[in-house]
């Protein structure tokens, strides 16, 4: 065999070449879904991730994603949607992160972290205002929580405020890090309305529409990874919201902002789970295809225990990541569990990206394979929804909270 091989080669099909189709701990129903999803991502997204990713092609991602059919799947039944629950969120998530982080962090961003909040706390006209757009599509959704003396406590630092004056409120600050921000229609916003109380109190949820004015993008991040995922710089300066977009109750946008953690943190890790399946599958294919010493790589003890680590860690992730989210479908709150599995996923696919860059040597580091992206999109598994440092601060103050001290 020669000694270069081409990743086209190896037929391989991103995200599925080697994983078996049906996984024994999902349903029929669950199965098939995925099954639907990773021939609509075969069709409409594996032509182009490689463009999104390389030209940071922020328009073409949007494009792609307006046409994915899932965009209302978490939208009830009565408001129109298919009103799946979190555990479909986790198969969609991975599935379509194993071909693009772009897309799934947009979807995830619009369809979840804003539709997520205005289902569960909105007024009916509220949804029907709101909700519509996000599941045909022509809407997309952002949330906006961190700002630039936040940080790890996004809470905390929080300074974005709004006044009341008569029948709305005036918006003055700033937000950072915001995914979708620069094309979202709408975001879920938190701002200060009570600066007499505690930091992480006084805080209030608003439904803002991005064509008021007053508000604008000052700048778009360049990340290592996740390119063509919009994450943006916003400013708001004397931007007027009325009354009527509260979300919940003012001064009580905190439980807001809570009940939804649990389901992004469960969404990022079936991300971080789609990216440490595809690097695998590309190492795993290239150790069988790939000659040394008149062997296959994958032969060779060395390669064949990375390889073993690799499966392991994907495998018990995605049990437990399919395990937390029926528990939290079935309205359970298990806080702990959500960060312990947030954090080993994205611990586990750093090590699983940067051993399929070395299974696969100088061709994984280079741009003729994936492996350099999906290395650069891992990174964020331990920084964004939470630092793994926080998780493992939340899980001590968890299990305090539980069992005393």
């Amino acid at each position: 065999m020669s000694a270069h091989i081409n990743f086209e080669d190896l037929k391989l099909k991103f995200g599925y070449s080697c994983m078996p189709n049906r996984l024994h701990f999902y349903s029929k129903e669950e199965n098939d879904f995925r099954m639907e999803v990773r021939e609509w991502c075969e069709i409409y997204v594996a032509p182009d991730a490689e463009q999104i990713d390389r030209n940071r092609d922020i328009k073409l991602a949007v494009k792609i994603l307006k046409k994915m059919p899932y965009l209302d799947m978490i939208i009830p039944k009565e408001a129109g949607g298919q009103g799946k629950g979190i555990l479909y969120r986790t198969i969609l998530g991975e599935e379509l992160t194993a071909f693009s982080y772009a897309l799934a962090g947009i979807f995830g961003a619009s369809s979840c972290l804003f539709a997520g909040p205005v289902i569960e706390f909105g007024t009916q006209e509220q949804k029907k205002k709101y909700l519509s757009g996000i599941a045909d599509g022509s809407k997309l959704g952002a949330i906006g929580i961190t700002e630039p003396t936040g940080g790890s406590d996004a809470i905390g630092g929080m300074r974005l405020k709004a006044v009341r004056e008569g029948d709305h409120y005036v918006l003055n600050g700033e937000k950072c890090f915001i995914t979708n921000g620069s094309v979202a229609d709408y975001i879920c916003l938190y701002a200060k309305t009570n600066d007499q109380v505690k930091a992480h109190q006084g805080i209030s949820a608003f439904v803002f529409e991005t064509d008021t004015p007053g508000f604008e993008v000052i700048k778009e991040y360049k990340h290592m990874g996740r390119r063509g995922m919009p994450n943006s710089h916003l400013r708001f300066t004397d931007c007027k919201v009325p009354a009527a977009n509260i979300l919940h109750r003012e001064n009580e946008g905190l439980d807001v902002l809570l009940f939804g953690l649990d389901g992004e943190r469960t969404f990022t890790a079936s991300q971080y789970l789609g990216l440490a399946r595809s690097a695998f599958e590309v190492a795993y294919k290239y150790a069988h295809k790939r000659i040394q010493f008149k062997k296959p790589l994958y032969s060779f003890e060395g390669i064949s225990f990375k390889l073993s680590e690799m499966f392991i860690d994907i495998e018990l992730n995605r049990m437990a990541i399919a395990q937390i989210a029926r528990m939290l479908d079935e309205g359970h709150n298990c806080r702990a569990s959500v960060a312990a599995v947030k954090t080993r996923i994205a611990d586990a696919t750093v090590r699983i990206t940067q051993e399929a860059v070395q299974v696969v040597g100088g061709l994984g580091y280079s741009e003729e394979y994936p492996l350099e992206r999906y290395y650069r999109d891992a990174k964020i598994g331990q920084i964004s929804a939470g630092t793994s440092e926080i998780m493992r601060y939340l899980i001590t103050r968890e299990m305090v909270r539980m069992w005393g001290k």
